[in-house]
């Protein structure tokens, strides 16, 4: 029986870690790319090929490969950490995490006495609980710690030290039992099995966001469809509160020639911090060229005047003198929902066509369409 409860346990985490794997290149990395979501994306590569190599080994039989798989595995709690570290932008370390499934593979082949396995079985469950207790520290560093989707990560990270510390303590109290691993295995491979999918879960949040905690502008499709599902809800209920802004930096290839490519990245990367603070935390953001951003809102004209008039503001009083000599000002055309009938191809053009408008009249300006 116990074999066949870790065989069950090895195929549903190798599958876990592959769903996992695929959600977080896919969803992840190709959606947002960044060096934290890289290193994220490697540590489930890790899991998945480990995972599997495991599963092969239980069912060929052959006891040398599955612990081969088992030790590389135990190297993926590092490379998540890496991925904090590198989304605060501290030194990422990644070597870490591979130098630590490496050698923890190594040691699980070469020992073969069963109390000397046993013992080194727990002190490297303990060893890479070690590197999910660092990733709690880091999430607590994190400005965006509170928020909800972040806590099943934390959770699961605290709990993976305290089932590390505990079997190991239970092997040390019982120095007869430390051969014995079946309980054990079942508890750390149902502990990976959850560390997996909270992992996902938080991981996929986390790529979504920029490092300080804030929002950032959705990819292009993604803002497009899930705008015109909210335009068109709205349009079904009435609410007549809806609107379409585009926000855009004034003379972008005078700035872009002017900054270097770099520069202009540094720019851009500001400047749509500024729309994703300023707006309301519900807005949907979205970019399809750099240095300007589509917003879909619902909010008071009195409301959302002071939002616009924040955006033009704060980008104005932004010191960029550090990377060109030119002030920034920004162009913002306003569109009530119902003056384009709820359509957002419609919407956006008006909006854009106000925004050139504001831009003719000498931009740091907004211009409104009446419906």
């Amino acid at each position: 029986m116990p074999s066949d409860v870790l065989s069950n346990l090895g195929l549903a985490q190798a599958t876990v870690a592959t769903l996992g794997t695929v959600m977080i290149i896919g969803l992840g990395f190709l959606h947002r790319p960044s060096r934290s979501a890289l290193l994220w994306s490697l540590a489930f590569v890790l899991a998945m090929s480990s995972t599997w190599v495991s599963v092969t080994g239980a069912i060929l039989g052959d006891e040398t490969v599955r612990r081969a798989g088992l030790g590389l595995m135990l190297g993926a709690p590092a490379l998540i950490w890496s991925g904090f570290r590198a989304r605060r932008g501290a030194r990422a370390l990644p070597w870490v995490g591979a130098a630590q499934a490496v050698a923890t593979a190594l040691v699980f082949v070469l020992v073969t006495d069963p109390s000397a396995y046993g013992l080194v079985f727990r002190l490297a469950f303990v060893g890479s609980s070690v590197f999910a207790g660092l990733t709690v520290w880091e999430l607590r560093r994190a400005a965006d710690r509170l928020e909800r989707l972040a806590l099943p990560l934390t959770i699961v990270s605290a709990a993976f030290v305290a089932l590390g510390v505990g079997t190991l303590i239970s092997g040390l109290a019982a120095p007869t039992t430390l051969g014995e691993l079946e309980l054990p295995r079942v508890l750390n491979g149902l502990g990976m099995l959850i560390f997996l999918v909270c992992a996902t879960v938080s991981l996929l949040y986390f790529t979504s966001v920029s490092p300080s905690g804030r929002r950032a502008a959705s990819s292009w499709p993604h803002f497009v469809v899930t705008a015109t599902d909210r335009l068109s809800r709205a349009k079904r209920a009435r609410e007549e509160s809806w609107a379409v802004l585009s926000v855009r930096l004034d003379d972008p290839a005078q700035l872009r020639s002017a900054a270097g490519e770099s520069g202009w990245l540094s720019l851009v990367a500001q400047f749509e911090a500024i729309v994703a603070d300023t707006f309301p935390a519900e807005a949907d953001l979205g970019r399809e060229i750099r240095g300007r951003v589509v917003i879909v809102v619902c909010r008071p004209d009195s409301v959302l005047r002071e939002h616009v008039r924040a955006v033009l503001r704060r980008v104005t009083e932004l010191d960029v003198s550090a990377l060109i000599d030119i002030q920034l000002s920004a162009s913002i055309g306003w569109v009530p929902a119902a003056a384009g009938n709820y359509d957002l191809t419609s919407l956006i053009a008006a909006a854009d066509a106000a925004a050139d408008e504001a831009t003719r009249h000498g931009g740091d300006r907004w211009e409104r369409v009446r419906a």
